[in-house]
């Protein structure tokens, strides 16, 4: 209980800390920008002959993400849509950035057509994150991947993506794996009204944990399937107001029969109406309801009802995003003995990014919600965590680099036993991690990046708590 205390003390007072900051930014966030306020360019453009640059480069945030991804929850936000936070769109970051990074672009007709291949080699310290008996491992990544875009009448857009994550272990060559994302998107833009959907899938493999040791326990890869279309719906109904729709459905299924039992299916709707009620700054009100149901153990199927609050300021505005508060209830169909069958807490969602100069910007994902754990016989837990990055182009040397810090605390509802003392207990754990990178362009189709992270797991499970560091060091090349 005391540890319970302690980690939602520290994740409440880094919160009133973030808070006051970008309150105190709401304000000049509110008024109208300068013109020269940058934004990323739509198309590419020419390198300027003189520096500094009039533009920052396409890739920085949210478009330029951490190159080790830290941890984090299957699901980050209440947003319903595509995107999940850092997790979009597949469930893995990586993805994301590649996709979004700006590569260079070929004509084939009227479609664009954007091919990249990135190499890592990545050294980890901790390859089955245990508390003691660690095992180290030099990682070789291999990710191709090609973009396709079709623009249509100069306000839509059809799109087609393929990422491929070649995994190749030098030590521990079991764990080797090739995992393979396919996403296809539509983005329809009319006078009072814009539609965006389209589906991700992704098959990957979940790779093995160990138990504390001696005995050293290796636990098992599990093979995963995961889809996740989504619509939604935008209509203006007047200059000052618009309603929005949302409908995500999404599917996680293991292939094998033994790990069916934590298969899930997750139907999310969401209702948002938006008053602009001053240049650049919108009031919201928001509805979300999550229907999750389990195939293979149906006593676990709830549903999860979320009203929100918020404020949510536009691109062009010097801090953009969203900032909701609210309340969630999440309730089970079949009421268990010994279960609390019925669970709530005050939910939060925050996605911001503030331009703090035309060189530097801070982007900040938060979220508190309950979520349930798909690698724990999927017991519910509240989710209370943020993801902090500071990114800065260096114009006179051409480098880009970021600082990035994220915490979260997961605590379980329900009691379980401590495997090395036997103890009864609410499992509760807290994760830290610290990551800093670098990139820069060696030629117009090549970059050389350069990243670390450390991660630290404590919980009050004596086979849970572990700590790692990763560097990674890739080349990036569209051709």
């Amino acid at each position: 209980m005391e540890h319970c205390r302690w980690g939602m003390l520290k994740f409440t007072a880094i919160c009133l800390v973030m808070l006051l900051v970008w309150c105190s930014a709401g304000v000049a966030a509110a008024e109208p920008q300068s013109e020269n306020l940058v934004q990323p360019p739509a198309e590419e453009e020419a390198a300027p002959e003189q520096k500094p640059p009039e533009k920052p480069p396409e890739y920085l945030p949210g478009n330029y993400y951490t190159g080790i991804v830290p941890y984090a929850p299957y699901t980050t936000t209440f947003e319903a849509g595509p995107s999940t936070g850092m997790l979009a769109p597949y469930g893995y970051g990586a993805a994301g950035d590649t996709l979004m990074r700006g590569w260079v672009s070929h004509p084939l007709g009227p479609v664009l057509v954007t091919p990249n291949l990135e190499y890592d080699g990545v050294y980890r310290t901790n390859v089955f994150e245990t508390y003691n008996e660690k095992k180290s491992d030099y990682v070789n990544v291999i990710n191709p991947g090609i973009r396709f875009e079709l623009p249509v009448a100069g306000q839509h857009l059809l799109s087609l993506g393929y990422l491929g994550n070649d995994f190749i272990y030098s030590r521990f060559n079991d764990l080797s794996h090739y995992d393979q994302n396919v996403n296809a998107d539509a983005k329809l833009n009319f006078s009072e009204l814009s539609v965006n959907f389209g589906s991700a899938f992704r098959a990957a493999t979940e790779e093995p944990t160990a138990t504390i040791g001696p005995p050293f326990v290796l636990g098992r890869e599990r093979d995963y399937y995961r889809t996740t279309p989504y619509f939604q719906a935008t209509y203006k109904v007047a200059d000052l107001w618009r309603l929005e729709g949302n409908y995500q459905f999404d599917d996680l299924s293991f292939p094998k029969e033994i790990d069916r039992i934590d298969d899930y299916q997750y139907n999310t709707l969401g209702t948002t109406l938006f008053y602009k009620f001053w240049p650049k700054t919108s009031a919201l009100l928001q509805y979300v309801a999550v229907i999750r149901t389990h195939p293979f153990n149906s006593p676990q199927d709830n549903v999860v009802q979320t009203p929100l609050a918020g404020l949510t300021w536009e691109p062009t505005a010097k801090l953009s995003g969203t900032v909701k508060f609210g309340y969630t209830f999440a309730n089970y169909y079949q009421n268990l003995p010994g279960r609390n069958n019925s669970l709530d807490t005050w939910a939060l969602s925050i996605q911001t990014l503030y331009k703090i100069s035309q060189y530097t910007q801070l982007s900040l994902l938060a979220q508190r919600g309950i979520q349930e754990d798909v690698d724990y016989a999927l017991d519910p837990y509240i989710n209370s965590g943020l993801f902090l990055t500071l990114s800065h182009f260096w114009h006179y040397i051409n480098v880009t680099s970021y600082l990035a810090f994220s915490y979260y605390n997961n605590d379980y509802f329900n009691t379980s036993v401590d495997t090395f003392t036997g103890e009864l207990l609410k499992r509760n754990d807290d994760y830290t991690s610290f990551g800093a990178g670098l990139s820069r362009p060696l030629t117009r189709w090549l970059r050389v990046r350069l990243d670390y992270l450390y991660v630290n797991r404590g919980s009050n499970l004596s086979d849970v708590a572990y700590n790692e560091h990763k560097v990674l060091l890739g080349l990036q090349t569209s051709f």
